[in-house]
């Protein structure tokens, strides 16, 4: 995606194409996750960001999926990663089991953070009669 002067000394600089996974840094492509995610109707706008952090958090399932499964059939001396490797390395590992059984994995144990105050109406400020 490198932009710069055409050959010939034309005046104009000719645009380079680019894609957006390139943009982005992925090998992952980001064009068809927008495609599928407008198609699918899940919002009726989308942001901009929106397939490039979606392609992201898939290429990152992937790879660590791949990674466990590769290290299992490295185990047990086998060349080719096969489906049941797959499954070993889902189950084995804690995050990608909770992410393939559907919950939402998260750090801490609590979902909403604690408040250190409880919210309370303000008090209303009595006015005082002048004396006189």
């Amino acid at each position: 995606c490198a932009g710069g002067l055409s050959e010939g000394g034309e005046a104009k600089a000719k645009k380079s194409r680019c894609s957006r996974s390139s943009r982005a840094g992925l090998l992952f492509p980001v064009s068809r996750v927008d495609r599928q995610l407008r198609r699918g109707r899940f919002a009726e706008r989308l942001g901009a960001r929106a397939p490039v952090y979606l392609a992201a958090v898939l290429q990152w399932v992937t790879h660590k999926t791949m990674d466990a499964a590769g290290k299992i059939s490295k185990k047990s001396k086998q060349q080719r990663i096969s489906p049941s490797h797959l499954q070993a390395a889902a189950r084995k590992s804690p995050l990608l089991k909770q992410l393939l059984r559907g919950g939402v994995p998260r750090r801490g144990r609590r979902a909403v953070p604690r408040s250190r105050r409880v919210a309370s109406p303000p008090k209303k400020e009595t006015t005082r009669s002048k004396k006189r």
